[in-house]
């Protein structure tokens, strides 16, 4: 259960963290109509980690649905980040490190949330 309490925590920050920057860029967006597609991407994104945030306070709670959904937040997690190693054209030392740091937490999280859950017997 102190498991979960800390990942619940941990994911909190991250997808607290997520929706800060996700809002600051459809903020600095320009109000042009080219742009309608970028601006639903960047709020569907936004509204992802809304509910990651609502989830990851379930799953400190102990709820099992949070933890099904942490789990497939962070594979999806997992996968932009290798997605964005593979498009980006120019790594660099920073941008690997945090990317890296970031699919293994995520990886991690995984295993973590979506192994069964067993109490001690005594």
């Amino acid at each position: 259960m102190k498991t979960y309490r800390i990942l619940g925590i941990l994911w909190l920050l991250f997808c607290g963290y997520g929706c800060f920057n996700f809002l600051r860029d459809l903020l600095a967006l320009p109000g042009t109509t080219g742009l309608w597609p970028v601006w639903f991407v960047l709020a569907g994104f936004c509204l992802l980690d809304l509910a990651g945030i609502v989830a990851s306070i379930f799953l400190y709670r102990g709820a099992r649905w949070a933890r099904w959904f942490i789990g497939l937040y962070a594979v999806f997690t997992v996968l932009s980040g290798i997605a964005y190693m593979v498009m980006a054209r120019s790594l660099h030392t920073y941008t690997v490190c945090i990317g890296a740091s970031v699919c293994v937490f995520a990886t991690m999280s995984v295993v973590l949330l979506l192994l069964p859950k067993h109490e001690p017997v005594a």
